[in-house]
């Protein structure tokens, strides 16, 4: 008994250390017909946040992942979603989020935990609109053209889908199709990638499904605890044209732990190809 209580504590300060023990993912991006202006054009990732999720050592991690980002020196900073679970550590979270440096802005989209639509815990949504204040201008179902030494980016984001405040079709309608235009899309759920057309995005970031959190080994893959039947589980997708990311997130929920599922800021890098 001895000996599994202590096999037991030492896995579980294993995956409390895993929880913050933040890894940077690359990627270069080659989008065909790319404006050559853009070539090198880095945005940062960066999402589910989970501020106020208790237990939890988020607002740790987050720190470590504003300084992950600042260091990578972007143009642009996209936050996919999940800032916050309930109000209680909002202004701690701006604290931090005031933090991020970007050339061309820092833009984010709602997800569940911020409407307080949770399956597991109780909280409130949160009124995220004073987000403006830490720099981070929040796209609901809209577009904004970014002027970049004489090329232009839009970058888009859509609110929650699977709850009802997602419309993608706004979104669409505004898209600026001209030859050369890097266009991106901001979402909560990956399978906002199953409503667009190829040539729509040069990429879809997501987040939502941490990447399991809590990973089980087994012979066909590892079961992911957080969402064990996603169809885009964490990484880089491409599928008929229409390219996802999808990353494991910055925070948790419900349980302070990960394990075989490393928390993560992910910097692209899009090529003119």
């Amino acid at each position: 008994m001895a000996a599994l209580g202590a096999a037991t504590a030492l896995t579980l300060s294993y995956m409390a250390f895993e929880s913050q023990w933040l890894r940077r993912r690359d990627y270069d991006i080659d989008v065909p017909g790319l404006d050559p202006l853009l070539d090198g054009f880095t945005v940062v990732q960066l999402s589910d946040l989970h501020a106020g999720s208790s237990p939890s050592f988020n607002l740790r991690a987050v720190r470590k992942a504003v300084d992950l980002a600042r260091a990578a020196d972007p143009d642009l900073v996209a936050v996919t979603g999940d800032f916050v679970t309930g109000p209680s550590r909002l202004d701690e979270l701006k604290s931090e989020l005031r933090r991020l440096t970007a050339r061309h802005g820092v833009y984010g989209v709602q997800g569940n935990h911020d409407h307080g639509l949770i399956k597991v815990v109780k909280a409130a949504a949160v009124d995220l609109s004073t987000l403006d204040e830490a720099g981070v201008r929040l796209l609901a179902n809209e577009c904004k053209g970014i002027a970049v030494d004489g090329a232009t980016v839009q970058v888009c984001g859509i609110d929650d889908l699977r709850h009802g405040f997602g419309d993608l079709e706004p979104v669409l309608a505004t898209l600026d199709r001209r030859p050369g235009v890097l266009r991106l899309l901001l979402s909560h759920y990956g399978e906002a990638v199953e409503r667009c057309a190829p040539d729509d995005f040069a990429l879809i970031l997501a987040g939502d499904t941490h990447g399991g959190q809590i990973c089980l080994p087994w012979a066909g893959g590892r079961i992911m605890l957080s969402d064990p039947r996603a169809k885009h589980r964490a990484g880089y997708y491409q599928e008929d044209g229409r390219r996802l990311c999808v990353t494991t997130g910055v925070g948790t929920s419900f349980l302070p732990l990960r394990l075989f599922c490393r928390p993560e800021v992910v910097v692209f890098r899009f090529r003119s190809a």
